[in-house]
């Protein structure tokens, strides 16, 4: 396990606003409304049992070859306590950074090979790898993002112990808050700000140069 800076952690959260202007550049914004449309109009999951939920089948939403199907608690009611869903990353695709104020998230690996960073109340930050089947904890408001670091899709459940989760994404602060007061921080110039998207990123594309 790797552990590293607030200032490193600002770093890759720069370059996540990078990736996020630069997908909104290339013509079909990540995270719009007509990208993230569920494929279905469906709020309900109905299986043969309340205590049932078909998952795997719940309508998606879809950021280019990304998507994440989820379940909370309007579409399954006696899952009063908790909620989950799954997420597939593309290759070079990452979950944008974000917290979660309301709720612990476990995370297990289907398949693929992420890497995972988790920053604490103390801005220390972790940073490690995680394959198939390996499991990662992220406690209730420490801030945190998955990248795809592999060839292939990543695929991988997430499970809060919260019906109703909320979640807080970078994308979102950084379009209600200060252009220069976010520029001064990451020490960035104010025009990289300039193409900063208006709404949430959710899922991005890297941007190594």
């Amino acid at each position: 396990m790797e552990k590293f800076s607030r200032r490193d952690v600002l770093g890759v959260a720069a370059g996540a606003v990078a990736g996020a202007v630069a997908a909104s550049e290339a013509g079909e914004p990540r995270g719009s409304a007509a990208e993230g449309r569920s494929t279905s109009g469906a709020t309900v999951n109905q299986t043969e049992s309340v205590y049932k939920f078909a998952l795997g089948s719940a309508p998606a939403r879809r950021y280019g070859g990304s998507s994440i199907r989820e379940h909370k608690l309007h579409n399954f009611p006696m899952s009063a306590s908790m909620s989950a869903g799954l997420i597939r990353l593309a290759a070079g695709d990452f979950r944008e950074p974000h917290w979660h104020p309301n709720s612990d998230e476990w995370l297990f690996v289907i398949s693929g090979k992420i890497r995972m960073t988790i920053v604490d109340p103390k801005g220390e930050a972790s940073r490690f790898d995680c394959g198939s089947e390996d499991v990662a904890f992220t406690p209730q408001g420490f801030g945190h993002y998955v990248e795809n670091i592999g060839t292939d899709d990543a695929n991988v459940m997430v499970v809060h112990n919260h019906a109703d989760f909320t979640t807080i994404e970078l994308s979102e602060w950084v379009a209600g808050g200060s252009t220069s007061v976010f520029a001064s921080t990451l020490n960035m110039p104010v025009e990289a700000f300039s193409g900063t998207p208006t709404e949430r990123v959710f899922i991005g594309t890297t941007r190594r140069k």
